[in-house]
């Protein structure tokens, strides 16, 4: 029993070190990250290069995965390009590998001394995803040196258990693939695998199925995310997985050479498994980048699972034959508006979900849409200044038709506001790890809830042009703004009070609810009839 629960616990070590590696550097790296990404369309070796760095700055393959999926449904980046990021991410990744395959383990305690320390003479934000990083690493380092010594304790009736796993390839490779589909982390199920090789429990020959596993099982993280992605978005992930098996098919074709190969890098076996895990996603790169253009177009032509991102870019209302007519040009303007502003009150409801569960492919998804909201509002404004009587629009149809042109603005530029500044603080919450207080969320998330209903009601009100909403809208305008105002305050007895999450996202709260308050004022000042 004590040896299942010292092995589950090296393991949780391990798990945990890992996410402080990955949240710190995020920290430190996430917009350098961003700007990465989106020029990866430029050449398939610049994304790879691109993609090897990105996973290196945060060493974890699955977060530019994922972070590809979104750029690939915003239209960002092309498949061509995320074919070659995802070769990049995948050897960056081994990285740590390599690194667990040195005799390091001493230093575990170390680091986490260093890091604790670090975090509390040095402060700041920065000072403090730097001390996590040194405090992650030397929890690794130490998880791995706790299952070291605890394999070297394994008794026959445990080596039995483990027999089967170690010597029958099926049995080892599903077991890895399991298990690094529900930890999410193949350096951990490899790790595991280099302290058993310490251990002389296993031979690279049979350590390989379990490598070639984990390698597989790491895709899980996409293929789960790919179920909310669309068709765009899936290729990506797809793609991730079908390189991975070609990998293994491979590998299982040419076994004995590959392990002979392996077996004269190094004189001890968790080199040797640390070196397949690296030539295993080398080769892959080495056999598709070539053909990455090849590959994008075949994946463009026959993976046709998921829905395309609709996006409104073709106008559903909007009829030429009555631009000489214009109570009846106007009329279908305004349905048209009504159906943009619809779309833009759908990306504000989008922001929401995805700032509260960190979705950072809906929060990419967000970019798409403003390039349609753009599109589609260009020839909104395009067909009601051609709108013209067969003499000239009397006084109050110019004026009219100016009221609608400021329409089309308004719903524009909060489209924008939500595509860069609220996709920004998505990307910044998701990408650094942070969290926001139990209270302060709270808050948030009803002040979202109101800036939503003040947004359905300004539609209505647009819609019916029903000026008797004037009084209403007026009160609710005023009841936002004491609401900001009352936010703050909350937001600032917080910090007071020295609540950690307040202190570290205190920047992050206080410009959330400062967007969604320039929203409400956008919605609040563009309808002339309600004058507010």
């Amino acid at each position: 029993m004590m040896f299942i629960i010292t092995a589950i616990a090296a393991l949780a070590l391990f798990l945990y070190g890992i996410d402080l590696i990955n949240s710190s550097l995020s920290k430190l790296f996430s917009e350098q990250i961003k700007k990465f990404l989106t020029l990866a369309s430029k050449s398939v070796l610049g994304a790879i290069l691109i993609g090897g760095v990105v996973t290196i700055l945060i060493q974890n393959s699955n977060t530019p995965v994922v972070m590809l999926m979104g750029f690939a449904t915003s239209r960002l980046i092309d498949l061509r390009g995320a074919i070659g990021v995802i070769l990049g991410a995948d050897i960056g990744s081994t990285l740590t590998v390599q690194l667990l395959s040195f005799n390091l383990y001493g230093f575990g305690l170390f680091l986490i001394a260093a890091g604790f320390l670090t975090g509390i003479i040095v402060k700041g934000p920065k000072a403090r995803a730097v001390a996590s990083f040194f405090t992650g690493l030397g929890f690794i380092l130490f998880s791995m040196n706790l299952l070291n010594k605890l394999m070297g304790t394994i008794e026959p009736q445990h080596s039995g258990l483990l027999r089967l796993v170690l010597h029958d390839p099926f049995v080892g490779f599903t077991v890895s693939l399991l298990l690094t589909s529900v930890i999410q982390s193949s350096a951990a199920t490899i790790g595991i695998t280099i302290s058993l090789a310490n251990a002389g429990l296993v031979d690279l020959a049979h350590a390989l199925p379990i490598i070639l596993g984990a390698n597989i099982g790491t895709c899980s993280t996409a293929v789960f995310a790919m179920f909310r992605a669309d068709r765009a978005g899936r290729r990506v992930a797809i793609a991730h997985l079908t390189f991975k098996v070609i990998g293994v098919i491979i590998i299982a074709l040419f076994f004995d050479p590959f392990v002979h190969l392996m077996s004269a890098t190094s004189a001890t076996v968790a080199h040797q498994i640390a070196n397949a895990h690296t030539l295993f996603n080398i080769l892959i790169t080495i056999v598709i980048a070539p053909f990455a253009a090849v590959v994008s177009r075949v994946f463009d032509r026959y993976v046709k699972t998921g829905k395309e991102l609709e996006l409104p870019g073709i106008p559903r209302y909007l009829d030429d034959s009555v631009l000489s007519t214009p109570s009846l040009a106007f009329d279908y303007a305004l349905k048209e508006i009504v159906r943009l502003a619809q779309y833009v009150y759908s990306m504000l409801t989008i922001s929401y979900g995805a700032l509260s569960k960190n979705d950072l492919w809906s929060s990419n998804e967000l970019n798409a849409m403003d390039d349609a909201v753009e599109s589609l509002a260009s020839k909104i404004k395009l067909y009601t200044v051609r709108v013209s009587a067969p003499t000239e629009l009397t006084q109050a149809e110019a004026s009219y038709q100016f009221e609608l042109i400021t329409y089309v603005k308004n719903f524009e530029v909060i489209s924008s506001i939500i595509s860069q500044n609220l996709s920004s603080e998505i990307e910044k919450k998701t990408i650094g790890g942070y969290r926001l207080s139990d209270e302060g969320w709270l808050e948030i998330k009803g002040y979202f809830d109101e800036v939503m209903q003040f947004f359905r009601d300004i539609v209505a009100a647009i819609g019916s042009n029903d000026s008797g909403m004037d009084a209403a809208l007026r009160e609710r305008k005023k009841k936002l703004a004491q609401e900001e105002l009352l936010l703050l305050k909350h937001h600032l007895g917080r910090l007071n009070k020295q609540y950690a999450e307040s202190i570290e996202t205190s920047a992050m709260h206080i410009e959330i609810v400062s967007i969604l308050r320039h929203i409400t004022s956008q919605l609040a000042y563009m309808v002339k009839p309600i004058n507010l």
